[in-house]
């Protein structure tokens, strides 16, 4: 009887372990080493994405973000692995989502110089502008006093970002014109009519204005100044090489040593011809060698032309006593 009773409890045991092994362990380990289809998310939104991951038996995960313009914030990119690729059951896929347009942070740009501020906006890909040029006894010329985009605010790339720059304290009673766009002669004309004066014109290469345009000037416009300021003016102006400007310059010296040289022979030929004139009339001055030195003469005791007989007349007194002669002998 006791051998029978164990012989049905080992039974028993052997068929519960058949059953385990049958519907639970063997399910378990075929369930891991089955491969799934992994679906293509690229263009889903995110939570969509994951959501059919879930159903084929993948997890889905956020990877990096990548700043897509084009692309709505949380837009699939890329996944990792691919899709149509085959993977185990219950595989992590990690998702490239898009981070929309990137936004760049404002700096402080307050107490900054004007080539400071914008080289720091150049770094964040950004631009500097210039709204508005105001008087200040705080902050000297050229120095940015406000900004209106505050500091720390997100903005897209290449934005503007407005500055109001110092020109230190008023000195004067006239407004600088504003010449930033115009052409360099007008621009010169204008100056002369704000009784201002014609400063140093810089030449320069610029995309910005025409050619033979203002780019920049110094003061600048709107600024308050004194009468005959001297306003500097940057033109827009294709800037010849140095071999160009090196030959320019030779052909100028020696243009100018070629009429420095005629000016010379000019003025040797001019001061030989003085010299010859005054030789000529040193010799016509000095006495001739057969010349007699005239004597004084008294003017009383010289005969007057009334005074002198004439060879007239002392043959026609002659006449008159040969002919009363020759009467006398003939009657």
């Amino acid at each position: 009887m006791a051998f029978w009773k164990r012989f049905f409890v080992f039974c028993g045991a052997v068929i519960l372990m058949i059953i385990l092994f049958n519907w639970v362990i063997m399910p378990l380990y075929v369930k891991h080493n089955t491969l799934v289809k992994v679906p293509s998310v690229v263009g889903q939104d995110f939570s969509d994405a994951k959501k059919n991951l879930d159903q084929a038996g993948l997890e889905g995960l956020q990877g990096d973000i990548r700043y897509d313009p084009s692309k709505p914030i949380g837009t699939v990119l890329d996944q990792n692995p691919p899709a149509d690729q085959m993977v185990k059951d219950g595989r992590r896929i990690y998702l490239v989502v898009s981070g929309g347009e990137q936004l760049y942070d404002v700096p402080n740009l307050v107490g900054r110089t004007e080539r400071e501020a914008k080289f720091i906006l150049g770094q964040r890909n950004l631009e500097l502008f210039e709204v508005e040029n105001k008087a200040s006894a705080q902050y000297p010329a050229g120095i940015v006093m406000s900004q209106v985009e505050q500091t720390g605010a997100k903005v897209k790339k290449g934005t503007k970002i407005g500055v109001v720059i110092s020109v230190g304290m008023e000195t004067g009673d006239l407004k600088v014109p504003d010449l930033i766009g115009k052409n360099v002669e007008d621009a010169k004309k204008l100056i002369l009519q704000s009784k201002l004066m014609v400063g140093k014109i810089n030449f320069q290469p610029s995309t910005t204005v025409s050619l033979n345009s203002v780019i920049d000037q110094y003061p600048k416009a709107n600024t308050m100044t004194k009468e005959n300021q001297k306003i500097d003016l940057f033109v827009n102006k294709e800037v010849k090489k140095k071999a160009d400007e090196k030959s320019e310059e030779m052909n100028s010296m020696d243009e100018i040593k070629g009429d420095d040289k005629n000016k010379d022979k000019d003025k040797d030929k001019k001061d030989d011809k003085d010299n010859i004139k005054k030789d000529d009339k040193k010799k016509d001055d000095k006495p001739k060698p057969d010349d007699k030195p005239k004597q004084p003469t008294d003017k009383s005791k010289q005969p007057t032309d009334k005074q002198k007989p004439t060879d007239k007349d002392t043959k026609k007194n002659d006449t008159p006593k040969k002919d009363k002669d020759n009467d006398g002998t003939k009657f």
